[in-house]
């Protein structure tokens, strides 16, 4: 039997020539099907732009200088041979992210049948380029596209297609960045010559990027709003407010890392963190101006346009504060010179009533707003906006991100 072989590729190869193509005339056409065989996304690297994958791959082609009869040569059904011995289809990538090579390497062995059909399986870790789109990130959708062609041959000498319309996942293993949500297989033209491309459909896992990032961007806004509820005598207002602008910016570099350095399209989320480095800036300068107006002295007169906010938002048009007697005198210390004679008053009055210590007096004065009480307005006005744009801004990101991922 092994003799058999030897004399079988002895008389097929004695008078072969590899730089001829296959067919009985050579304005005939040699048609090859290739199928691809994907076992796995070996990287995708957004910010480079570089895609690649392990596969495999059926390429099948008519060899009529390998037609033979099995029962001449002992039934050799099958035989193999060199990859640099006989004629192959040289796909090329093209579109490669580093040098330009063929699918062919030197171990690769062609298998022919007897009616000349020639199946060539060689696997490769096939480095390609990819355009990214990452506007929605981290809810989008990848497409990236392998495509290969017989550089050197005119569309009317070797035609390439597709064997199915997909490429073949069965030994696909998944990633834990990227879901293959569809996938597609084509033939067309490339220049002078015939391409054969299949394409891939990815979906980014966005678990990681909500976790690890998102997350702390919503928790660092709300940590953002506490500081109008810090107490201004604690004197760490200003060291929090930086703290905070300076953890977002933080943030703003990880993002920005994660991302391909283009302008088209630019990410929303830079957007989204754009506007908290806004909000953020705008909550320490308000922090700042409005520890001015709580360390104003307390004796020099509050702008009247102020009094009239403070009331409407105080309600204190509508509302009088009690005085008991027991406060009289500390009210006499505080209270301007009109209200101080009608305290007298009363005091003189509630003194020659032997029910003093059971009647309480009815007495109200209106309460006297002090810079303080500006600032505290301030804080809560702040407060109740900048929550409302934190929260909004936040609301409206996953809106847009979500919305268009569908």
């Amino acid at each position: 039997m092994m003799d058999d072989t030897k004399t079988l590729l002895r008389d097929l190869l004695s008078e072969y020539n590899k730089n001829v193509r296959p067919v009985r005339k050579q304005d005939d056409t040699v048609n090859v099907t290739v199928q691809m065989y994907v076992k796995s996304i070996q990287e995708f690297d957004e910010v480079s732009e570089k895609f690649s994958v392990v596969a495999g791959f059926s390429i099948i082609w008519k060899d009529i200088s390998m037609m033979r009869d099995p029962a001449g040569y002992g039934g050799a059904y099958q035989i193999l041979t060199s990859y640099d011995d006989v004629w192959v289809p040289e796909l090329i990538l093209t579109s490669p992210s580093d040098d330009v090579e063929s699918l062919g390497a030197t171990w690769n062995r062609i298998r022919y049948y007897p009616d000349g059909t020639a199946v060539w399986i060689p696997v490769k870790l096939v480095k390609s380029t990819c355009a990214v789109d990452v506007k929605i990130f981290p809810f989008d959708t990848q497409t990236c596209t392998l495509s290969f062609s017989a550089m050197g041959y005119e569309f009317n000498e070797v035609f390439i297609m597709p064997e199915t319309d997909q490429a073949n996942m069965a030994l696909f293993t998944e990633h834990p960045m990227w879901d293959v949500v569809d996938n597609t297989a084509s033939s067309e033209r490339f220049g002078s010559s015939w391409q054969v491309s299949f394409g891939f459909k990815l979906k980014r896992k966005p678990e990681y990027v909500i976790v690890n990032v998102l997350l702390p961007i919503l928790f660092l806004s709300i940590l953002n709003l506490v500081v109008f509820l810090l107490v201004p005598e604690s004197g760490e207002r200003i060291a929090y407010c930086i703290t905070v602008l300076l953890s977002i910016a933080v943030f703003m570099t990880i993002v920005s890392a994660m991302l391909p350095r283009t302008s088209k399209p630019v990410p929303i989320i830079s957007f989204k963190l754009m506007i908290d480095i806004a909000i953020s800036s705008a909550i320490t300068v308000v922090a700042i101006l409005n520890l001015r107006i709580y360390n104003k002295d307390p004796e020099s007169p509050v702008l009247k346009w102020l009094i009239g906010i403070y009331r409407i938002l105080t309600c204190t048009l509508c509302r009088k504060r009690k005085i008991e007697p027991l406060e009289m005198r500390k009210l006499l210390r505080k209270t301007s010179k009109a209200i101080r004679i009608q305290t007298v008053k009363a005091i003189s009055t509630a003194e020659n009533d032997n029910n003093f210590e059971k009647q309480p007096s009815d007495l109200t004065v209106e309460e006297r707003i002090t810079w303080k009480n500006i600032s505290y307005m301030i804080d809560g006005v702040a407060l109740c906006l900048f929550s409302l744009a934190a929260i909004g801004s936040f609301a409206v990101f996953m809106i847009i991100v979500t919305g268009r991922s569908k």
